[in-house]
């Protein structure tokens, strides 16, 4: 009886120590797959760092040929193969100042009112002053291209004038000479240009310049 407890008890040991055995080598990692994963890390890192290159050694190569190409065309326009822009004629000059004198209109006459509700209400002339003065250069550079002779500016006839004297002349002239432009716009409109014609306009630059003189005297 004893004998068949000995024996159940070591077969019992040499069942523990098999089990526990398969358990140390299911558990234990194997150095084998270990060694797999490292070099799976390995191989993505290097395939990173080869990506990163390719792309540098594009957008280098992308840079040389906008290099060479930009070269390429100095060198043509160097040579004479390639013919430069033709600047605007005077004509096409002209019509633009046209354009701008055009759009200038209603700014000067807004201006032109509003300079005048500052006279009345006692308010600070400045701005609207000052925007008078922009919009007469634009009306002047129309006028310029039409080479007239106008009568100089006699700035001595102001040089007794109050600054409230100016102001009142500055709105003055304003209200004058935005009166004639709705005319200058229909003169250029016009086939052609007779000599009374040639004195409005010489009329108008006369005025437009002396009231350049005040919107630059008039604070």
């Amino acid at each position: 009886m004893r004998e068949d407890e000995n024996s159940s008890m070591q077969r019992l040991m040499q069942y523990a120590m098999m089990f526990a055995c398969f358990l140390f080598f299911i558990i234990l990692p194997s150095p084998g797959l270990a060694q797999t994963e490292d070099e799976l890390e390995q191989q993505k890192a290097l395939e990173r760092e080869a990506a990163i290159q390719a792309q540098h050694a594009a957008e280098e190569q992308q840079a040389l040929e906008m290099m060479q190409r930009g070269q390429a065309a100095l060198d043509e326009f160097l040579n004479g193969t390639v013919v430069a822009p033709r600047p605007p004629s005077d004509e096409a000059l002209q019509k633009a100042r046209f354009r701008d004198f055009r759009m200038a209109i209603p700014k000067f006459r807004k201006a032109t009112a509003n300079l005048r509700w500052a006279i009345g209400s006692s308010a600070n002339i400045g701005t609207p002053v000052k925007e008078i003065g922009l919009q007469t250069e634009i009306l002047l550079k129309y006028l310029k291209g039409e080479k007239l002779k106008p009568p100089p500016t006699n700035s001595s006839e102001f040089k007794d004038y109050s600054k409230s004297e100016l102001a009142w002349e500055t709105l003055n002239s304003a209200e004058r000479i935005s009166a004639y432009l709705e005319l200058a716009v229909r003169v250029e409109q016009q086939q052609v240009i007779t000599t009374k014609t040639l004195e409005f306009l010489n009329k108008l630059d006369g005025e437009l310049l002396r009231l350049k003189w005040l919107s630059g005297h008039t604070r």
